[in-house]
């Protein structure tokens, strides 16, 4: 199961993950020629990427999820196919293995976090979104204060995150995202980083 920890520790991982860049970003979804999508609103953007982002941490919750970039591969499983209670966990090239206390720190789920947390606090969400009618794009904004101004592209297929794009001009980072059909190799990611995590602590 995930384990509870600080905030910071889990935007300290989504920082520390975003050091990683895409040597080969997966094409994003863009309409076809004939297709021509709608304007929207802040607001309306906003709302459908709400959706948009409860959906996509549903399923990741659902059917588990990978998560990954140029040398680096996240991976969650649902509660049932958990490892030795333990759900979660990231390998980096060349040899780290650690695990991942907190949804907060996926891209399938970090916003959805950060939306039903304001929701229950009957406050907005501090996350500005617009919509791209030219490739059907989302773009989030959103102040974390001393940490600075974070903003990301989300390529949205069938209605779920399927990639995201660090819009930092110094570190455009592009993660992938894939929902189920966890492989052997996969969850290896997540025994690996469980068998260090309990010979270091025994």
């Amino acid at each position: 199961m995930f384990r509870k920890t600080a905030l910071v520790a889990a935007i300290a991982l989504s920082l520390a993950l975003t050091g990683c860049s895409s040597p080969n970003p997966q094409p994003t979804a863009t309409p076809s020629p004939t297709q021509t999508l709608e304007e929207k609103t802040p607001a309306q953007a906003k709302a459908d990427y709400k959706d948009i982002a409860q959906a996509s941490c549903e399923k990741a919750q659902a059917e588990g999820v990978v998560e990954s970039g140029a040398d680096y591969t996240l991976v969650a499983v649902n509660k049932d196919e958990n490892y030795l209670d333990f759900s979660a966990a990231y390998f980096q090239k060349p040899d780290t293995y650690e695990l991942i206390w907190e949804l907060t720190s996926l891209t399938s789920c970090a916003d959805w976090y950060e939306f039903s947390m304001a929701e229950e606090a009957g406050i907005e969400a501090d996350i500005d979104v617009t919509f791209n009618t030219a490739d059907g794009t989302y773009t989030t904004t959103q102040d974390m204060g001393d940490l600075g101004i974070f903003s990301h592209q989300y390529t949205v297929v069938d209605g779920l995150i399927t990639e995201a794009l660090n819009l930092d001009p110094k570190n455009p980072v592009t993660t992938r995202v894939r929902y189920g059909n966890i492989t052997e190799a996969d969850r290896n990611i997540l025994i690996t980083a469980v068998d260090r995590f309990q010979a270091n602590n025994n």
